[in-house]
């Protein structure tokens, strides 16, 4: 079964946040990037969500990484993580905080995306962090 539209959109705001954390893109950057995805293009809703987590999660990125960083485990903060680790939390959280979706579908996503994009046990970490947050 291939991808929702959806989820197509998350994966790509998820990876515009990781382009910005890696490389300071701007919104202007990333839509660029959002608008090579054909899927995208083809539908407006799903471009409008996948822009809107983008300029939402930038916008309160700071706020974002403060909430987040309460549910480290002790010792660790926020900058010690990987760039995508942090661009799926803060994509994350801004869906869980500034959505009306399920949180747990949203929980859901970003552990498909930590399977996806990042080491073997990573999204159990993503997985603990996001249920603290709702």
């Amino acid at each position: 079964m291939g991808k929702t539209r959806r989820q197509i959109a998350r994966e790509k705001a998820v990876i515009g946040i990781y382009q910005h954390l890696l490389i300071q893109n701007t919104f202007e950057d990333i839509q660029v990037f959002l608008n090579e995805e054909k899927t995208l293009v083809e539908d407006n809703d799903s471009m409008e969500f996948s822009q809107w987590l983008v300029s939402e999660t930038l916008k309160n990125k700071d706020s974002y990484i403060k909430l987040l960083s309460k549910y480290l485990k002790k010792g660790w903060t926020f900058d010690r993580l990987g760039a995508m680790e942090k661009a799926i939390l803060l994509v994350s959280t801004c869906e869980l905080l500034e959505s009306d979706l399920p949180k747990t579908i949203i929980i859901n996503e970003a552990i498909l995306n930590a399977k996806r994009f990042c080491d073997e046990e990573t999204y159990k970490f993503i997985n603990g962090v996001l249920s603290q947050v709702v």
